[in-house]
């Protein structure tokens, strides 16, 4: 091989140091895919001149030196690049000369005026001073508790069906916006048309993935199924719609639609029997229409919120909060 990396650092006689240092050395090799050699200046072995010797001699000609040092210092305006005849300038390959045989060598910059460095340096020096004044709750449970009761303290005098007050919380829960209560539709039969439907083993049938990692029930998606693609290239239609329209051809769910408001004509179009949907799909085309007119079929119960608004977080929450009461 005619070109060959050599790290230069101070030297120590430590040993720690020599280990921290090929540490470096082996990352670097693994993130290049070449031999990276580890030298130094002085105090301990291999000194980067007798490395430079190595290398001369098995006839490499272009060597790359990265200094591992913090400052443009003597020992690199003298010990290394002075010996090489050099001035200290830096990624720019240069012709120089070593015990006779003509090289060119390449130098990396000391390490000071990078920012990694100086970030590196700030998050070190701020341990010593980051201690945390907040008494912060951090058990998951009484986090969740907390939350919620302050929600529903929050907004329980504008909801007129107590029944559904913990549907309303866990949308606001989901996105921390109190105002999302304002734009939520449910159905009068919503609730107890999903929890019997639970109850006799339903399967759910998701949009997408992010929506059917979150619930807490047994859920399909098939977003991804070839069926799926071959049926959206065929018809010139979203995935989304349909892998809807396929899994309602297959067999019978409760639907959530959490991402794409095309996933509601997938379940119009078919006008299968349904025994719930929510819908929560956000956007600026077909997202505000698409849930109107799901909310007017009237024919299926279900959770929507209205217009713009949405997002698999609170598909996600209000599916679980209904599992929850299906459970009890």
């Amino acid at each position: 091989m005619n070109e060959a990396i050599v790290i230069i650092t101070h030297g120590s006689r430590r040993g720690t140091f020599v280990e921290d240092m090929q540490n470096v050395a082996e990352f670097l090799e693994d993130k290049l895919l070449r031999e990276v050699i580890l030298s130094h200046n002085e105090f301990t072995e291999p000194n980067w001149r007798n490395v430079l010797d190595e290398l001369t001699s098995k006839g490499v000609k272009k060597i790359v030196f990265s200094l591992a040092f913090l400052g443009r210092g003597n020992h690199i305006a003298k010990d290394i690049m002075g010996s090489l005849g050099l001035e200290m300038e830096f990624y720019t390959w240069k012709k120089t000369n070593w015990k006779g045989k003509d090289i060119e060598v390449y130098f990396t910059r000391p390490l000071a005026d990078s920012n990694l460095v100086k970030i590196a340096l700030l998050s070190r020096i701020s341990r010593a001073f980051n201690e945390i004044h907040v008494d912060a709750v951090e058990d998951p449970y009484e986090i969740e508790d907390r939350t919620m009761n302050i929600i529903k303290e929050m907004i329980k005098d504008k909801v007129e069906n107590k029944r559904y007050l913990e549907l309303y919380a866990r949308s606001v829960y989901a996105t921390g916006n109190p105002d999302i209560i304002n734009h939520i539709y449910i159905s009068d039969n919503f609730l107890d048309s999903a929890i019997e439907a639970l109850r006799g083993g339903i399967e759910i049938l998701a949009d997408i993935k992010m929506v059917s990692v979150g619930i807490r029930w047994k859920v399909r998606t098939l977003i991804d199924d070839e069926r799926t693609k071959e049926l959206s290239k065929k018809l010139g239609i979203t995935r989304a719609e349909a892998s809807i329209s396929l899994g309602l051809k297959e067999g019978s769910y409760g639907i959530v639609i959490g991402n794409s408001p095309t996933a509601i004509l997938g379940l119009l179009k078919e006008e299968a029997e349904v025994p719930f949907v929510i819908a929560t799909p956000p956007g600026f085309t077909n997202a505000k229409e698409l849930k109107e007119e799901l909310i007017k079929r009237k024919q299926y119960p279900s959770f929507v919120v209205k217009g713009n608004l949405g997002g698999s977080n609170i598909a996600v929450s209000v599916m679980n909060e209904v599992i929850r009461e299906a459970k009890q």
